[in-house]
């Protein structure tokens, strides 16, 4: 399902779930569209009232059949789109069950991939592959859940990696 949130103009938000193991980072093969065969991290967009954690371990589940828990932030693209401004957010995801099984009508496969291969794929953008070397590298941002105290999702990220609001910035 898509979903843009129209507020001042429009925004089209989509998220992916980099998942990586001793086999190497989780992608997903489109079956349909205009990057049928393309591979790429599981991947979607937000629908109206999900927190983007959620969308993001939605669209894992729907895509693969693959349970996790978000556990870092790994990147951003930003874009114009005929909806307005394109925002896509990565994150990591620490799978917690795998029972992998493609989503019939829109994937085609599912597969590990080490890096050393990543030249011979047919990537779904430059994007897509630049986030999952990012997720090989373990080097994901840690999220600060604020969420019980706001009594809403509410998560924060911070470039130099902090892990709560206190926290002093080590220069």
């Amino acid at each position: 399902m898509r979903s843009i949130f129209n507020v001042a103009g429009g925004f089209d938000i989509g998220v992916a779930a980099a998942v990586v193991t001793e086999s190497g980072v989780l992608l997903v093969q489109e079956a349909k569209g205009p990057y049928a065969g393309r591979w790429g991290l599981p991947k979607g967009h937000v629908e109206l009232n999900e927190s983007i954690e959620n969308a993001v371990l939605r669209e894992l589940r729907e895509e693969t059949n693959t349970e996790g828990e978000v556990s870092g932030f790994l990147g951003l693209r930003t874009t114009q789109t005929s909806h307005g401004v394109g925002l896509f957010l990565c994150y990591k995801v620490t799978a917690s069950a795998f029972d992998i099984r493609p989503q019939e009508d829109e994937i085609a496969n599912i597969q590990f991939f080490k890096p050393e291969t990543f030249d011979e794929i047919e990537w779904v953008s430059a994007a897509m592959r630049g986030f999952a070397e990012v997720a090989l590298k373990d080097s994901s941002l840690p999220l600060i859940d604020l969420s019980t105290e706001s009594k809403r999702p509410y998560q924060l990220v911070f470039s130099d990696g902090r892990m709560t609001l206190s926290e002093e910035v080590v220069q």
